[in-house]
């Protein structure tokens, strides 16, 4: 086996910065499902997500930026952090409120059981 075969793929500069838009464009898209509480559609850009995020960490490690392309990707990173923290405000908004129905629920059928008995 030649040596070629053990060298670990990287990602150029360009390839780099294209993948954190996509992450962008994925986050993005989880956002506006997360602001129309659409939990499905949510969890499936996720997968797209994370997908990306795997490949990301695959090859990203050794690419070579230059000063412009680490900028982008520190603004790129920053919004996707902001967008971040907003998907998981909402999904802990929508947690509490599942918690509540389900203790509303679980009240609900212990008065049922007492009425019954």
């Amino acid at each position: 086996m030649s040596a070629r075969a053990y060298l670990k793929p990287v990602m150029a500069g360009d390839e780099v910065i294209a993948s954190y838009e996509r992450l962008l464009d994925f986050s993005a898209s989880m956002l506006t499902h997360a602001r129309q509480d659409d939990w499905t559609a949510l969890i499936d850009s996720e997968v797209a997500y994370v997908a990306e995020v795997d490949r990301l960490q695959k090859y990203e490690m050794d690419a070579m930026l230059s000063e412009e392309q680490q900028a982008l990707k520190l603004s790129l990173l920053e919004q996707l952090l902001a967008q971040d923290q907003e998907i998981r405000e909402r999904l802990a908004k929508r947690r509490a409120e599942l918690e509540k129905l389900l203790s509303s629920a679980s009240q609900k059928k212990k008065l049922d059981d007492a009425y019954r008995s």
